[in-house]
């Protein structure tokens, strides 16, 4: 069984927009990994890992890119799987997996201890991004590997003749950056991220990014849509959209005519210098 262990820090990020409580969460990660967890498997699967390789995967939500890893390394290998809740990890019986409850801002971690270091979609959410991303670059061995992916928003448009197309174009303006401010996150960090990991010294660095396009019916459609009305309350606050065209907005991704590309999933791959 894996080994469980860390505080308990639930609370600790207040202003995070997709809490664990919140009772279509899981079905939200679950929709979210059928989309982007190919992406992320052919990025790791690039990385050279030594044998008995040692991984830290930041925020493993519900824990599928965690599974993965724990078989890329074998049964000599281990992969930490952290989270600030972990209950969707609870269920994971991989014997070289350790569940830790685990804030990557404020708790403790092992400086120089890991061969590859993962997170997706999770600094954009942290206002300490900066402080966050250090500590994941300290963790590393030398020579191990930083892999971190995260959205820019730039690319979130809805095609000219897509259902509710303008509607949704609107929506993901102003109002969907101000929910984002709002909450301490990040609307374009994508950007950001291959100068940063050259800021935090690391070598070898590259970025590639993909845009996912949603039709109606497929998984990303799917996670998009449950990920607005996750939002609506934030969004409709914002005074930018009705609730009347927030319904109408949703009501258009079941519809054949609905098509959108979605933010920039920009992975940044980085590694520690030897000396």
């Amino acid at each position: 069984m894996p080994w469980r262990g860390g505080r308990d820090t639930t609370a600790a990020v207040s202003n995070y927009l997709f809490e664990h409580s919140w009772d279509q969460e899981r079905r939200r990660l679950d929709l979210l990994q059928q989309v982007f967890d190919p992406g992320s498997e052919e990025h790791l699967g690039r990385i050279p890992l030594p044998p008995g390789g040692q991984c830290l995967e930041v925020g493993a939500g519900a824990g599928s890119i965690a599974r993965w890893l724990c078989d890329r390394v074998g049964p000599d290998g281990r992969v930490v799987a952290t989270d600030l809740a972990t209950d969707f990890l609870e269920g994971l019986t991989e014997k070289n997996l350790e569940v830790r409850r685990h804030d990557i801002v404020a708790d403790e971690l092992e400086e120089g201890a890991f061969d590859l270091v993962h997170a997706r979609l999770v600094l954009e959410h942290i206002p300490e991004r900066d402080l966050a991303l250090k500590r994941m670059a300290a963790a590393l061995r030398p020579g191990g590997w930083l892999v971190v992916e995260d959205f820019d928003w730039a690319s979130l448009l809805a095609s000219p003749a897509c259902t509710a197309g303008e509607l949704h174009t609107r929506m993901y303006g102003n109002p969907l950056r101000a929910v984002f401010a709002d909450a301490g996150a990040s609307y374009d960090y994508g950007r950001h991220l291959p100068l940063d990991f050259r800021a935090a010294g690391l070598v070898d660095v590259g970025a590639e990014g993909r845009v996912h396009v949603a039709l109606a019916g497929t998984p990303a459609a799917g996670w998009w849509q449950i990920s607005m009305v996750k939002l609506r309350e934030p969004l409709l606050h914002t005074g930018g959209i009705s609730e009347a065209e927030f319904d109408e907005a949703m009501a258009a991704c079941d519809d054949d005519g609905y098509c959108t590309f979605y933010p920039t999933l920009v992975t940044v791959w980085g590694r520690r210098p030897v000396a």
